[in-house]
Order: C-alpha cells, then sequence, then structure tokens
C-alpha cells in the first residue's frame, strides 16, 4: 500500500517475537515515536492488535521484518512473513495501510539505547523494554525517512 503523509492517523510499529510483540506508535503529526509496552504472543494475537489498532486510531502498520545482514532470509524472517499475511489480510479489509520494515541491527540499538538510559540493571534486563525500543527504532527511522 502507498504511504500518506497526509494521513493523520497514527503510525503503529511491530516488533515480532515468539513469546512478546513488542509495539510503538506515533504522535498524530507522525514525528515522534513512542514505546507502548508489548502483547504477549498467543493464538489471539492478531486479535488483540486489531482492537489497539482500532482504540489508538491507526491508519498505517510497519511489521519488522529480521533479515539477516546480507538481506537473505532466516527462519525468523519466515516467520514474521507468515505472520504478516495474516495481519494485513485483517488490514486490507480495515483499508489501513500496512508495510514491511528493515529491522536489521535494531536489537543491538535497542540493548545501547537502553543501557543509555542509566536505569538500574534490573531494569536493564527486562525482555520487554527490548522488544518495545526495537518497535520504537522500526518507526522513528520509518518516520525520519519521510
Amino acid at each position: 500500500m502507498q504511504y500518506d503523509m497526509n494521513n493523520k492517523r497514527r503510525v503503529l510499529a511491530i516488533d515480532y517475537g515468539t513469546k512478546r510483540i513488542g509495539l510503538a506508535i506515533s504522535d498524530e503529526l507522525r514525528m515522534l515515536a513512542r514505546p507502548i509496552g508489548i502483547i504477549e504472543q498467543s493464538a489471539n494475537a492478531i486479535g488483540d492488535l486489531l482492537a489497539l489498532i482500532e482504540k489508538e486510531q491507526v491508519g498505517c502498520v510497519l511489521l519488522g521484518l529480521p533479515t539477516s545482514l546480507n538481506g537473505s532470509d532466516s527462519e525468523m524472517t519466515k516467520q514474521v512473513r507468515s505472520f504478516g499475511e495474516k495481519l494485513f489480510a485483517k488490514l486490507d479489509l480495515l483499508t489501513i495501510e500496512h508495510h514491511f520494515h528493515d529491522e536489521r541491527l535494531t536489537s543491538i540499538m535497542a540493548a545501547g539505547n537502553i543501557l543509555n538510559q542509566g536505569l538500574p540493571k534490573n531494569k536493564r534486563q527486562q525482555k520487554y523494554r527490548h522488544d518495545e525500543e526495537a518497535a520504537r527504532i522500526v518507526l522513528q527511522e520509518f518516520l525520519d525517512a519521510r
């Protein structure tokens, strides 16, 4: 789907994981990304995402696509593509824009960002922080490119 800069609805970024799905959302002007937590991976994950999309008035969804450094697909890439096909089919019915977005190195960047926040070790090691920060990085990169 084509990106529409005039759309004033928010952008949601998703960092898919086998245990948790990290989330970040933009402001209405689509300038700033902020982490908003996680959704636990479950059979109802897509339903939970659709409820969030409606609640937050999301007009565009980004799904981080983990490829290897050389751009080839990994096993995780295949899982994300499969999840994306299911989610994007639902978003098409709702006429919500959607994209895969390259997320190479976001996990490393997220770990560095969390370390730089000066949080105590027990908070830095909370896995959900890394998931939502990876989603925030994907979203901010997308927003900055526009």
